[in-house]
This record gives structure tokens, C-alpha cells and sequence, in this order.
């Protein structure tokens, strides 16, 4: 664990691809050095295992689908959705090393997300009193912090952050509270009271208050409401580790869908495709500020209480990343 207080990749969900973009091929992803690869088989199934053929350790995202098989391009070795191999071109025995770890697959609003150990401890969440066919997302964009991953839903709940960033102004006491175990919650509102283009048009068309309700799993998926007079934005951050210093997030826009055809067609894919912008303008703002950042809890005082029972809920529910080479 890092620092002796966060596991290198935390036992959670994380993002990895569109339908789309598996109906393609196998999709690779790495956290912390270990790869993973999910592929679609024949029937429309999403299967993930551990991303390093067994054999010799090739990539198997860089292999092709065959049936239900993913089949590894260097020497044609076949597994199946379970992991096991089925098939050596070279041979007619399959020896017992021959297995790749498999995981739990989910599937949200057309987006694939893994589980990353054999078994999952809690479903897939989504936001809370809607579905995913409610809403729209967005194209997925990717922002790089300079980070470990337990910093970013940490900036949820760092209550001196809130009072200093974002052109935002606190209202009262935020409200911090656990809906599952594995779930940590907090709800504040704010006044818009910068003076940017952005912050002007947001009072206009939205409203000068907002209601941020941010709930964080495990540390590696966040999902943001916010709530204006007139509107609310729904966000997904997947928090994915790339190592020790850096951690990559994966975000996803949703907005609600219309109930009428033409907005359907034309005024749902407006309205995500603005507030993508918006959010993302908003959050590659906090990237500079969080750049360094090391846990150091001695150096917690009095004001960091809310931040300092985030960082104690996390360690509580964390367990060590898996040792086996995935």
C-alpha cells in the first residue's frame, strides 16, 4: 500500500470503454502498471481479464476476437471469457498456467466499467433516483492530475479548498454522510459569485445558487449533481491510477433527456455537448492546485476535520491492490 495507508489500485470500479469502441476490438487498460483488456464476443457479451497473456506476457489488447475467444497476437494462444485458454495453435496439451484472471464487467448508458479484482464488492452504483436510460452522456474527455488517485475525491470534501477556489462561495456547513460502506457523501451549497464569461452565463441561464451533492466509492468513482433553479448537470469522474505521482480521469457528462422527438434529435446533444464544456473548463481549473499534493495527516488541523474523516473512511474500507502479475 502507498505510503502505508492506500493500496495502489483500490478494489473498485473503473471506466473502460464505449460498446462501440469494443464492438471494434479488445480495449486495453492499465492502472499502476498492471494491464487489463476487456472484448466483445460473438454474442454480445463484455468479457475482462488480466491484460498479459499468460505465455510470455504479451499484450492481449493488441490480439483480435474470435467467437467468444480473445486470441493473443503473438503466438495465437485463445481464452475464453473465464479466463482459461481453450486453445495452443502449437499444441495439442494446455498446460495449467495457462489462465488469465477474469473480472466483473457492468454496463451503464452504453459505457463498459470492470471491477478490478475476481469479485466485486458492491454493484456498479449510478446516480442516485434516476437511470441511466433517463439520461444522455456526453463524449468522454480525459484529464491528467498530477496527483496520487486518493487526492481527487478527496477535493470533494477539503472544506478549506471550497472557501479559496472555483469562484464559489460556501453557504453554511456542508453535509457529510455514508450511504453504503463503501460510499462516502457530501452535500453544500454554494453561490456563483465570479465575474467570468462562464460564471456569468451560468447565473443567466441556470441560476446564481448551486447544490453540489458529490458522492465517492472506494475512492475511484465520483458522481456530481449539481442542482440550480433552473437546471442539473450530472458528472461521473473515474479516477484511474497511473502511478504513485499521477492519476488519470476519465469524465462523462450526463444530462436528462428530453420527451420530445426533436429534442431528442437536436437540443439533448446541445445541451450535453455545452455543459461537457462547461465542466470541463471548471475542472481542468483545479489541476494546477492539486499538482504535488502528499497525504500527510499529521499536518491535518482543526479546519481539515471533513477532509481528515474522508481520509480515514478511505483507509478504513481499503485492501491491498492483488500481488499476482495481471
Amino acid at each position: 500500500m502507498e505510503g502505508n495507508h492506500f493500496p495502489t489500485i483500490p478494489a473498485s470500479w473503473f471506466y473502460l470503454g464505449t460498446l462501440n469502441q469494443l464492438a471494434n476490438g479488445p480495449v486495453g487498460s492499465r492502472l499502476s502498471g498492471r494491464d487489463f483488456v476487456g472484448y466483445k464476443t460473438e454474442t454480445g457479451a463484455i468479457a475482462v481479464l488480466s491484460g498479459r497473456c499468460s505465455h510470455l506476457g504479451a499484450r492481449l489488447s493488441n490480439g483480435c476476437v474470435k467467437g467468444d475467444r480473445l486470441v493473443c497476437s503473438l503466438h495465437g494462444w485463445e481464452y475464453g471469457p473465464d479466463g482459461i485458454c481453450k486453445n495452443i495453435p502449437a499444441s495439442n496439451e494446455i498446460p495449467g498456467f495457462a489462465r488469465q484472471a477474469s473480472f466483473p464487467v457492468e454496463i451503464r448508458g452504453g459505457h463498459a466499467f470492470f471491477f478490478s479484482r475476481a469479485n466485486a464488492r458492491f454493484p456498479l452504483p449510478f446516480f442516485e433516483g434516476v437511470t441511466a436510460d433517463e439520461l444522455l452522456p456526453a463524449k468522454t474527455f480525459e484529464l491528467i492530475a498530477e496527483a496520487p488517485w486518493y487526492f481527487v475525491g478527496a477535493n470533494g470534501f477539503d472544506i478549506q479548498h471550497f472557501r479559496m477556489a472555483h469562484d464559489r462561495t460556501l453557504i453554511g456547513e456542508p453535509e457529510v454522510s455514508s450511504p453504503s460502506a463503501f460510499a462516502r457523501r457530501i452535500v453544500a451549497a454554494f453561490e456563483v459569485s465570479g465575474s467570468s464569461i462562464q460564471d456569468r452565463l451560468t447565473r443567466l441561464f441556470a441560476g446564481p445558487r448551486v447544490i453540489m451533492d458529490v458522492t465517492v466509492w472506494c475512492g475511484s468513482l465520483i458522481f456530481v449533481k449539481a442542482t440550480f433553479a433552473r437546471t442539473t448537470s450530472f458528472g461521473l469522474f473515474n479516477v484511474l491510477p497511473i502511478d504513485a505521482h499521477q492519476t488519470l480521469g476519465r469524465v462523462i457528462v450526463w444530462v436528462k433527456r428530453s420527451k420530445t422527438a426533436i429534442g431528442h434529435l437536436l437540443l439533448d446533444p446541445l445541451d450535453a455537448a455545452t455543459r461537457r464544456l462547461f465542466i470541463r473548463t471548471f475542472l481542468r481549473s483545479d489541476l494546477p492546485r492539486i499538482a504535488g499534493l502528499r497525504y500527510q495527516p499529521a499536518n491535518l488541523i482543526a479546519a481539515d476535520r471533513v477532509l481528515a474523516d474522508y481520509f480515514a473512511w478511505l483507509e478504513n474500507i481499503a485492501e491491498p491492490s492483488p500481488t499476482e502479475n495481471l
